[in-house]
């Protein structure tokens, strides 16, 4: 059973159970530890590490945004941004098939030449992660996609430095701090993220990182996909 301290950060409920995993994708025994003991012990440490702080109370996204840019804050980053990150994969899943939408579909293939182009390119770049980490469809505020890898817990929010932020190398910390009222990084809002962490393929794959990443496309809930994108490009979304 789940074991989270009963304070601020709580994982969000998933929209499907955790005992018969998520079709073919994952095992029922490898959701359960993703959701039920990592992300229990990741909100855990986040409850911890904000505890009597300005962070207490403050969304994870927050959290991970202001802790990017205090290097004092590496634990708090790496354990929110992490916590963020699993919710959001798993919130990309169904154990009910949801058809690609024509629109969605449309939306993609007019940036990637074509549909089967972008899973080539998603799929070149999930298999090309040495080490632990993510591979993305992202969108910008002008609604260009693309596709990125983030390591380790890294997250697009924090991922790409904006020329304000290239500008401000070299100043000092305190420095820094006097200048929060740039925004340091080029947002970016998540679309699709898949984990390419060891702990979520080794356990039904082996090392047969293909086969998992092909059978995450029969899992996708293209509806969160669709709404995901409908927010992003109304400029709803990850606000911080």
């Amino acid at each position: 059973q789940r074991a989270v301290n009963a304070r601020y950060h709580q994982a969000a409920l998933l929209p499907y159970g955790c005992e018969n995993g998520v079709g073919s994708f994952l095992s029922a025994p490898s959701l359960d530890f993703l959701y039920n003991m990592r992300q229990v012990e990741l909100i855990n440490n986040v409850n911890r590490l904000t505890e009597g702080s300005v962070h207490e109370a403050s969304p994870l996204i927050r959290v991970i945004y202001d802790s990017a840019q205090d290097p004092t804050q590496t634990a708090l980053l790496n354990n929110a941004s992490q916590a963020w990150n699993i919710d959001f994969f798993l919130q990309t899943l169904t154990v009910e098939p949801v058809n690609l939408r024509e629109d969605v579909r449309r939306q993609i293939a007019e940036q990637f030449v074509s549909f089967d182009r972008f899973k080539a390119t998603f799929a070149e770049s999930a298999l090309s992660m040495f080490g632990n980490g993510w591979t993305w469809l992202v969108m910008n505020e002008t609604g260009q996609l693309s596709v990125m890898n983030t390591y380790n817990a890294g997250s697009p929010f924090t991922a790409v430095p904006s020329k304000e932020s290239n500008a401000m190398k070299g100043m000092s910390y305190s420095a820094i701090q006097r200048s929060a009222g740039r925004r340091p990084f080029i947002k970016l809002s998540p679309i699709i993220g898949l984990s390419m962490w060891q702990e979520s393929f080794l356990p039904d794959y082996g090392l047969d990182r293909e086969t998992y990443v092909n059978r995450f496309w029969d899992v996708i809930n293209w509806t969160v996909v669709h709404e995901r994108m409908l927010s992003t490009r109304s400029g709803s979304r990850t606000t911080v």
